[in-house]
């Protein structure tokens, strides 16, 4: 196994990733650091400056299939230098609870009473890179290229907050139109405090609270068929809307598909690093060949997907026998 096993009730620092390890004396209720100046020449060397160089995963618990263990270790294999963890259901909570309670109780309360796999699984990936920093990657995803080939010389030396890649690559619709292309997140990277994970990490809550208001139930009520879709409260969707807010609200414009729809190579926009869809979706945007290498390989094995279909033809169901009902 090479990368390092979190199932114990803290945060910790971690030099390497060879082993599973236990932290049972760790202190559990550290509250998220505040970047400073010292934090971040800690990291001025690293793979992408600033971002260290620790790749995150998380699954339910500590059995992964074999498919998932050699994409996990496709990670140490080309960044050998890199340290990687996984947490499960007990040790990701267990972070939430370490990092946030004293500084974000809101973000703790929502996260534990969260019922439904998916939306705590989303909402942890950007609490772990909001946390920590680094490189978070789900479990069926493979590393196709190092990680320090994946910034171009020209933004080696500029202040990167965060890095995502296209998953849909449209054209703007339009004035006053919801974005039309849509930044994946089974994998992005980010500085620790990150400015732009902290506006999706707020969106998100928000979001969540809003569908549990709207259907006036508790968070722990939320059920999927409440849901226009699970991308819109908690994934990739609700994350790309967050990140053209959050480089609004630090350019002083509105910010859309047109900053970056089309891009060949990767573009910086305000401190976001935004990849051509070729970067973390190759198949996804039909293998281009014009847009460089493939940093990773999605192979698209996520198992909410059944769950999500399921609850849309229960709620199908549900609003046809309401309109029968009302005939």
């Amino acid at each position: 196994m090479n990368w390092a096993l979190r199932d114990q009730s803290a945060p910790r620092t971690q030099s390497s990733a060879t082993t599973a390890t236990s932290d049972a004396d760790s202190t559990s209720n550290i509250p998220p650091k505040n970047v400073g100046t010292s934090d971040m020449k800690s990291h001025a060397n690293t793979a992408i400056s600033h971002i260290p160089d620790k790749v995150w995963h998380s699954a339910k618990d500590e059995h992964v299939t074999d498919n998932q263990r050699e994409w996990i270790n496709s990670w140490i294999d080309k960044n050998p230098s890199f340290s990687q963890e996984l947490l499960t259901d007990r040790s990701g909570e267990a972070f939430v609870q370490a990092y946030y309670q004293q500084t974000r109780p809101d973000i703790v309360e929502v996260y534990k009473a969260l019922p439904i796999p998916i939306l705590r699984a989303d909402l942890l990936r950007y609490l772990i890179v909001l946390a920590e920093g680094g490189i978070w990657s789900d479990l069926d995803v493979t590393c196709s290229k190092e990680v320090a080939d994946w910034v171009p010389s020209e933004y080696k030396n500029r202040d990167i907050d965060m890095i995502v890649g296209l998953e849909f690559d449209f054209d703007w619709r339009g004035p006053g139109t919801e974005v039309a292309s849509q930044f994946c997140n089974w994998v992005f990277a980010a500085r620790p405090s990150s400015r732009n994970l902290q506006v999706v990490v707020d969106s998100v809550i928000k979001a969540l609270k809003d569908v549990a208001h709207t259907n006036g139930v508790q968070i722990s009520g939320i059920a999927l068929e409440m849901l226009k879709d699970v991308v819109n409260v908690t994934g990739p969707k609700i994350m790309t809307i967050a990140l053209l807010e959050s480089l609004g609200q630090l350019l002083g414009r509105e910010v859309d598909d047109r900053d970056f729809s089309g891009i060949k190579h990767p573009k910086l926009v305000g401190d976001l690093l935004i990849m051509p869809g070729v970067s973390f979706a190759a198949s996804q945007n039909g293998y281009p060949k014009d847009q460089g290498d493939a940093l990773v390989t999605h192979h698209y094995e996520g198992s909410w997907k059944q769950a999500d279909a399921e609850a849309k033809e229960r709620k199908k169901q549900k609003q046809e026998q309401q309109a029968h009902g009302n005939q």
